[in-house]
Formats: C-alpha cells, sequence, structure tokens
C-alpha cells in the first residue's frame, strides 16, 4: 500500500482516474474536471501530512484488534475454471469493429481520390496523406479485432488455422514492414532499433496475417513505453524455429533501477484498456491465439530492469533452415 501528497504523482493518479471516467461516462468526466481544477496541485503542509498517517494508522489498530475469522475446516473453494470468452463478447466485439471499419473505409477511399488531383497545395496533400494513413491504421487493427473474435466462434480454430499455412518469404514481408514500423515509432518520439541476420529464411505461416498481427503486437508495445525510449527487434534462428524478440532498451547505468509494467485494465473477455494512454488493444490470451492461428508462439516475459520483453516464434521451412 502506498500513498504520496507529491503533486506529479496526484496528477497521475487523476489522469488515470479521468481515462476510466472518460471510457464509463465522458458527461460525468467534464463536469468532474472543472470541479478537479479548483484544487491546484500544490505541495501540502507539513501538518497535513502527519494528521493523515495518525490517521491511517487509527485505522490499521482498529482493522488489528477486531480480526475477521474464517474457518476453512468445513469446505474448499475449488479452482476457478478459466474464463471463456462469451458469444455476447465475441458477437459485440465483431459489431464494433464491422460499425468503426465501415466509415473508416469510406474516408479513406475519398481521400485517395483527392489525392489523385493536380491542383492540390502541398500543405493540403500532406493532411490528406496523414488522414489515408490513420485510416488505413484503423481499419488493419479492427480487421484485426474481428479476426480474433472470429477466431473464437470456432469450434477448432487450431485445425481451420493449420489449414491456412504456407512456405513464404519473411524478406518480403519485412520490406514491406519495418518502414511502417519505423514511421508509427517516430510519431510517438520512439526509436527502432532493428537486427536481421544476414539472410532471411522461409517461415511456414499465413501470408494474410503475419504482417497485420506483427504489426498489431508491434503497436501495442510502443503504447505502453514512455516517450524517448529505444526498442530493439531482433529476428535470428532458433534451431527450427524463427525467432523474433521485441525488447525495450533504457539508458540506464544504475543497476537497481526498475521498471513498472504498464497498467492495464480488462474489458470483457478479448480486450484491455490502457488507462494512461487510453488505448484499447487484444488482451494477452487473445493475442497468443492469434499467434497460434498463424502457426507461431508468444511468449511473454517481465524483467525488472528490462521492462516487458515478446518473444515469437514461427516454424522454418525445412529446406530453408539456417
Amino acid at each position: 500500500f502506498l500513498f504520496s501528497f507529491e503533486p506529479e504523482v496526484v496528477q497521475k493518479a487523476w489522469q488515470s482516474l479521468g481515462a476510466r471516467v472518460v471510457l464509463t461516462n465522458p458527461e460525468l468526466f467534464a463536469d468532474l474536471d472543472f470541479k478537479v481544477q479548483n484544487y491546484p496541485l500544490v505541495p501540502p503542509d507539513y501538518h497535513t501530512i502527519i494528521q493523515f498517517s495518525q490517521l491511517l494508522l487509527q485505522e490499521l489498530t482498529v482493522t488489528e484488534n477486531n480480526p475477521v475469522t474464517h474457518n476453512s475446516s468445513h469446505f474448499h473453494l475449488p479452482n476457478p475454471p478459466p474464463k471463456i470468452p462469451s458469444r455476447s463478447d465475441v458477437e459485440l466485439l465483431q459489431a464494433f469493429a464491422h460499425e468503426v471499419r465501415t466509415p473508416l473505409t469510406t474516408i479513406r477511399m475519398l481521400t485517395k481520390l483527392l489525392l489523385k488531383r493536380q491542383d492540390l497545395p502541398v500543405n493540403v496533400i500532406s493532411r490528406l496523406e496523414i488522414i489515408d494513413h490513420e485510416c488505413t491504421e484503423q481499419i488493419d487493427r479492427m480487421e484485426l479485432l474481428f479476426k480474433a473474435a472470429e477466431l473464437e466462434n470456432l469450434s477448432q480454430p487450431v485445425r481451420f488455422a493449420n489449414s491456412q499455412l504456407t512456405p513464404m518469404c519473411l524478406d518480403d514481408i519485412l520490406t514491406q514492414s519495418i518502414p511502417r514500423w519505423q514511421q508509427a515509432a517516430t510519431r510517438r518520439n520512439l526509436t527502432l532499433n532493428i537486427v536481421l541476420p544476414k539472410q532471411l529464411p522461409t517461415v511456414i505461416s499465413n501470408p494474410a496475417m503475419l504482417d497485420r498481427v506483427l504489426t498489431g503486437l508491434i503497436e501495442n508495445f510502443t503504447r505502453s513505453l514512455p516517450p524517448g525510449s529505444c526498442i530493439q527487434v531482433q529476428v535470428m534462428t532458433a534451431g527450427d524455429q524463427l525467432k523474433l524478440q521485441l525488447s525495450p532498451q533504457f539508458d540506464c547505468q544504475d543497476k537497481s533501477y526498475t521498471t513498472t509494467p504498464p497498467i492495464r485494465k480488462s474489458l470483457g473477455q478479448l480486450l484491455m484498456f490502457q488507462p494512461e494512454t487510453g488505448a484499447i488493444s487484444l488482451n494477452m490470451t487473445a493475442t497468443k491465439h492469434l499467434f497460434q492461428a498463424i502457426g507461431g508462439k508468444l511468449i511473454v516475459r517481465q524483467r525488472p530492469q528490462n521492462g516487458e520483453v515478446l518473444t515469437i516464434f514461427l516454424p522454418l521451412e525445412v529446406s530453408h533452415q539456417l
């Protein structure tokens, strides 16, 4: 249990709470935010801190003097079964993805038609290109959400996924994807460091989904890091598999330095919400299912000094192993 009167900490706490209120009740947030502005964030008088600490200790003492006991000798609680996404959750996600994707597709189509005109000023072209890029990025996200929901609806998703796997040249995929990943990182003031082997092998995966799933994972990964961070994307072979690892690189000489995992809140059984950024994305369970559907495997590890490290494995085509 922690408490703080530091203005910076209080401000971050309010931003986190405010993001949750916006998600559940936008009208309430406007009124609440106006009232919060009436209380400027200033370091409190030390008497206030002392009084708060004394009252807190009194409450703890009352709790200890009146302990709550439980007799568990007569019953045992069974282990809760794993949560399975309900049909309503899946159908709601599919409907949401469709409703967002449809108008964005129309906007993108109109934007591309405008970009074909020869009489547009340079600044207008630049803004239209930004609109086109944002629409494309969000359409891809919605299609990924739709695909994840579709997999949850299948009775045998693994068998279905395996029927879609074919040998594919990883070099072609990364040549197209890396520039987009770097542009997205630059927009968030992040640096993307790509480490590739001299020769990229042929992998067994789903050509229609691999780029989209990788791009979605990298996008979510970059959203969890503060501006100025550096991300290393390392590709290598590991036996009969290709290994692609995402890890943040912190320029910190203090060996006692530790990172704090981003706050993620569940939205149903397939989505998660990050209060600090307002980002909504697939949760790790659904993301792992997507990688299974393209023949791969996703492993997530939390390291105190390196933060969250994501490792993807994809099977190599036997005749093209390095």
